[in-house]
């Protein structure tokens, strides 16, 4: 084949509808408008009063209800939910308004309590309930579900946006310190990645999760990432090509030169950053000095490496309805674009000269918001 024929095909091929697993996030469901929550689970032998679960047996006990969420616009068919039970003699169910059965959530645990599961219903509209059981818990114990999602189980397509005009590319730009997937473990994908070789865009998420503040702990959330979004949401491996946590350290998701799986729909040519952590409320992660450095650093590389235009950048909220990446990191991205093309900020936003391009950031203060205390109310 000719040199010519083999740029033509490869071009055909990019161009081609690329099948995504499921949805970006799906749906995510609030119940009174939060979309987390906290509950504490007592030892057995302090809670022998406590009711049974309707259909329940006498090894189970009720320790959470959420009764009905919110609305749901769109038809459901699963049901997926990620935080940290350190018992796991705490299991769940999932039910929809209409009465229909409970049906139990397969449980995927990880070392220190940290866990998603899932469930399938049959698909309609419609909101949904969620509910805890315990089967003896040995111990007082608080368990914290980051998120409940719902979505259909099935591929959904989507098309190639048009590329807007590159800047100069240095394929030479030096790279910040990344952490490969070698030294976080990370598997192999499930199935091979497709090519997207040029990226022109990039787009910030928050994890909605756990808020870590080691590089061990930072790993060990990756590592749990990856499995929750290739056996949760059925993807081929984590969605993001970075992710980056509040002590300045970035992690390698998904390599350069390959199409992410995190914003549907938009995910051609676009490089996802994600913050590890839950940056909005009630939960309030606030993010930190080190770790915006480091997201300005990354995108000064990407524009030097790929000629992405700075203004390029988005958060997730910007492509879709959802809250990602948070009130608190959203705030940020004004700040962050000036800091991708190395240009000074207002005087509004940095009280003395803009720093040179590896001199720390003066970032925005620190955006005032209700409830700002951490921790997650009941549902």
């Amino acid at each position: 084949m000719s040199a010519r024929r083999a740029r033509a095909a490869a071009t055909l091929l990019l161009a081609l509808p690329v099948l995504a697993r499921a949805h970006d996030a799906g749906h995510t469901v609030t119940f009174a408008g939060v979309s987390g929550t906290r509950f504490a689970v007592q030892a057995r032998a302090a809670a022998q009063a406590a009711p049974l679960p309707a259909g329940g047996s006498l090894a189970q006990r009720l320790v959470y209800d959420s009764g009905l969420s919110d609305p749901i616009p769109e038809a459901w068919d699963t049901v997926l939910i990620q935080g940290e039970s350190p018992d796991p003699a705490v299991a769940f169910e999932a039910a929809r308004e209409d009465g229909g059965e409970w049906r139990p959530l397969e449980m995927h645990r990880f070392k220190g309590g940290r866990f998603w599961a899932k469930a399938h219903l049959r698909q309609a509209q419609g909101p949904m309930r969620l509910r805890a059981l315990d089967s003896g818990a040995k111990s007082d114990r608080e368990v914290t579900v980051y998120g409940v999602e719902v979505f259909v189980d099935e591929p959904a397509s989507a098309g190639s946006p048009i590329v807007p005009p590159r800047g100069p590319e240095n394929p030479v730009a030096p790279r910040p310190i990344v952490h490969t997937r070698a030294e976080w473990k990370a598997v192999a994908p499930t199935e091979p990645w497709s090519p997207d070789p040029r990226p022109w865009r990039v787009t910030l998420h928050h994890s909605d999760g756990k808020h870590t503040t080691t590089l061990a702990e930072s790993e060990a959330e990756a590592r749990f990432i990856q499995d929750f979004h290739i056996h949760g949401r059925g993807w081929i491996d984590i969605a993001y090509h970075f992710l980056v946590d509040a002590q300045g350290n970035i992690l390698e998701g998904r390599p350069e030169g390959v199409l992410g799986a995190h914003t549907l729909g938009n995910n051609e040519g676009n490089i996802g950053i994600v913050l590890l952590g839950t940056y909005h409320p009630p939960v309030n992660n606030v993010p930190t000095k080190a770790q915006l450095d480091a997201v300005a650093s990354l995108g000064r590389y990407l524009v030097a490496r790929y000629g992405i235009d700075p203004k390029s950048l988005k958060g997730h909220r910007d492509y879709k309805q959802t809250d990602c990446p948070g009130n608190l990191a959203y705030a940020r991205l004004d700040a962050l674009r000036l800091a991708f093309g190395d240009l000074p900020q207002p005087p509004a936003f940095a009280a003395r000269p803009a720093p040179a391009l590896r001199e720390p950031i003066a970032w925005l203060s620190e955006p005032s918001f209700d409830g700002r205390e951490p921790g997650f109310p009941g549902l």
